[in-house]
């Protein structure tokens, strides 16, 4: 019945963004079922991020790469958690991006390949 309940209200698996603190509980999410609109906009955002989400994490915009050309990291960043806010239910709050730990990006990186 749970199931069922979760498929009608577009809810998929769950996922553990980082364990427990002694500040914090675990951050687990629950992941959107994918759908041809969901996956099409992630798909957009993304296009112009080529980059993995664990390279853009805190670092500045490089205005001389060796292809000559800027990479804005920040821009990378910011389209990386546009794209985790249409695919996790209830998107990611600024205080829990923070906390996801280093399992955690790497749960979010599949997540977005699983859309892409």
């Amino acid at each position: 019945m749970d199931k069922q309940i979760d498929e009608t209200l577009n809810i998929g698996s769950e996922v553990k963004l980082a364990a427990a603190t002694k500040e914090h509980s675990e951050l687990l999410k629950n992941v959107k079922i994918g759908t041809i609109g969901s996956i099409s906009q992630v798909r957009k955002i993304m296009k112009d991020a080529p980059y993995k989400f664990s390279e853009s994490i805190g670092r500045e915009k490089w205005t001389g790469t060796e292809s000559g050309s800027e990479l804005d990291w920040p821009a990378v960043e910011a389209a990386y958690r546009e794209a985790f806010n249409l695919v996790l239910e209830g998107g990611l709050t600024d205080e829990e991006y923070q906390r996801v730990d280093e399992d955690g990006i790497e749960e979010l990186e599949k997540l977005i390949t699983r859309f892409l």
